[in-house]
């Protein structure tokens, strides 16, 4: 914890075990004036206890994972193919392999809800853009 002379205002800092008994009085090595310090009380313990995941969380996850895959390994493709405006024309191939493992994973998903792997695609793959608000996979197609 770090304190401070209320006198002069040098700053120390006093290790959290030295206050663990209650407050403690010190003295300031600048100016010699004696204080109290007041133990802070100690913050709740977070738990490391992974919050259940509904699936749709998770599909989200890995559709937003297969997207930045794309712009990672077609970066000079995917930044030309922006620029164009034909970026789901360019990818074709890779947005269909990445559908299939997608919905290979989560087949619910990609029937209820495949807006999940489309607003991905705009948000990572076209960088915000809507270039994938018309999009189909061509198993769905």
């Amino acid at each position: 914890m770090i304190v401070a002379c209320p006198k002069c205002g040098r700053k120390y800092s006093v290790p959290d075990e030295k206050l663990s008994e209650g407050a403690r009085r010190l003295r300031c090595r600048n100016c010699s004036e004696v204080f109290t310090v007041e133990p802070v009380a100690a913050a709740p313990k977070e738990s490391h206890e992974p919050e259940e995941e509904t699936p749709a969380v998770r599909a989200r996850r890995l559709a937003r994972v297969l997207a930045s895959d794309m712009v990672v390994y077609n970066k000079d493709l995917v930044e030309t193919a922006r620029r164009e405006g034909n970026l789901p024309e360019v990818l074709s191939g890779e947005i269909e392999r990445s559908w299939q493992l997608w919905k290979s994973r989560y087949p619910n998903e990609s029937r209820e809800m495949p807006e999940i792997f489309r607003e991905a695609m705009n948000d990572i793959l076209a960088g915000g853009r809507p270039a994938f608000d018309d999009w189909a996979p061509e198993s769905q197609a």
